[in-house]
């Protein structure tokens, strides 16, 4: 995890117009949630492995040419003169290959691009694990807010039913706008379990990113979270940061790095194929033992094979079209950002107009509806069907700006994951 320390200063700005509330022991924060991710995410445990074998190939290719030793015994149980061992000529040389052409670099700066190319890949995973741990941070963020208003929902129809009561039991009021009402009562309770069974939901799958499963016997059940809530201001979002401050960050954008860092590793095999077309020296030096003169004697050898530029030839093609290749899918994938980045943009700008015209046109106007609605209800001169509805239109657009906001968020974190920088300190 040391590698991505600039990932975790990227998870600290995620979101960073959540401000946080006092922390509760049961509590969480989006900073807990990314730090326990990265901490413990057993997806990124495997690129630990990964790393750990690329440092054997590594070692593997940096090790130059290893010697050869090696013996020969001939002209020995023949017949005639050379029956038995009389005639015998003992050789013990020692033989090793001179690399030419710079293969053994060609060999190390390979393993060094696929090593690049690797750290790129674990902080591109990284970055998206964060996004959705922060999504779904949202998630639950908005599902706390729902919440709340769906209960503030329920005990407003309790009110509504207490209230009616007195007024059938005095004459003022049908029997028929009682039983509505303990109708939308029992609705508004509906509303609530089911929000807080999804809120359990949402719990658990926030928590999945950084806990384990535990196995009891045959049966593999997942551990609880030990939080019962986040804490977060949802209705606080960033601002608009104009769009060309945005793109001009694209060239940081870390899927770019993982395509640049796969030009340079087809550039490393390109190399190395090129340094293949020149033929390895064999080579050997040995001592030789003649057993019917009693004599001894150097043994020196040399040796070349021939067509090695005719067969790299081959590997040299296929290298430069896998490099031309990566080069142009970098420069598609430059484009397609640029669209994508353009588009969260008109996403996230229509999201902030939904979010501040609810909150400072709509949602005015529906509390002052409704309690001009409830006094002529007290009054006798509104029905319970007008003063539900005037509740239910004030809790339906309160429930659209939570949306909204989640939305705008959401938008945020997507867009702060392209562009590598949060939209608070974009500019």
């Amino acid at each position: 995890m040391n590698t991505f320390h600039k990932v975790i200063a990227f998870s600290a700005i995620a979101l960073g117009s959540f401000a946080a509330h006092a922390q509760a022991e049961s509590s969480l924060t989006l900073q807990d949630a990314i730090k326990a991710t990265l901490q413990h995410n057993p997806q990124l445990a495997g690129y630990e492995f990964r790393t750990q074998a690329l440092a054997g190939e590594q070692q593997t290719a940096a090790l130059k040419p290893q010697l050869k030793l090696s013996t020969h015994l001939e002209n020995i149980a023949g017949s005639g003169e050379f029956k038995g061992v009389d005639a015998g000529e003992l050789t013990l040389s020692l033989s090793s290959v001179i690399e030419l052409g710079g293969q053994r670099d060609a060999r190390l700066d390979l393993v060094t691009a696929r090593q690049q190319q690797l750290a790129s890949s674990q902080r591109v995973f990284t970055l998206d694990l964060l996004t959705q741990v922060t999504q779904q941070f949202i998630a639950i963020v908005a599902a706390q807010e729902q919440l709340k208003l769906l209960q503030q929902s329920q005990q407003l129809a309790q009110e509504n039913v207490t209230s009616l009561a007195k007024q059938v039991q005095v004459g003022r009021t049908p029997e028929a706008e009682l039983l509505r009402a303990k109708a939308s009562l029992a609705r508004a309770l509906i509303d609530v379990q089911k929000t807080q069974q999804q809120l359990k939901s949402e719990r658990v799958k926030l928590s999945a990113f950084w806990t384990s499963t535990q196995s009891t016997g045959s049966q593999s059940t997942a551990m609880q979270p030990t939080f019962t809530q986040v804490e977060a201001d949802l209705f606080s979002l960033p601002p608009l940061v104009p769009l060309p401050t945005l793109i001009s960050k694209l060239d940081a954008n870390p899927d770019l790095a993982v395509l640049g860092d796969e030009v340079h590793l087809r550039a490393a095999e390109l190399k190395q194929a090129q340094a293949e077309r020149k033929a390895n020296i064999e080579w050997s030096a040995g001592v030789r033992r003649l057993q019917v003169s009693d004599d001894s004697a150097l043994v020196l050898g040399v040796s070349m094979p021939l067509g090695s530029a005719n067969r790299a030839a081959g590997a040299i093609t296929t290298a430069s079209a896998n490099q031309a290749g990566a080069e142009q899918e970098q420069n598609t994938a430059r484009i397609k950002l640029h669209t994508q980045l353009i588009s969260l943009y008109g996403a996230y700008e229509q999201a902030l107009a939904e979010v501040n015209s609810l909150r400072n046109d709509v949602l005015p106007l529906l509390k002052q509806a409704l309690r001009a609605t409830a006094d002529g209800f007290q009054q006798g001169r509104y029905s319970y069907l007008e003063l539900n509805l005037a509740q239910r239109e004030l809790l339906n657009e309160q429930l659209a700006l939570i949306d909204s906001a989640a939305r705008a968020h959401a938008l945020s974190a997507d867009i702060e994951r392209i562009t590598g920088a949060a939209l608070n300190n974009a500019q």
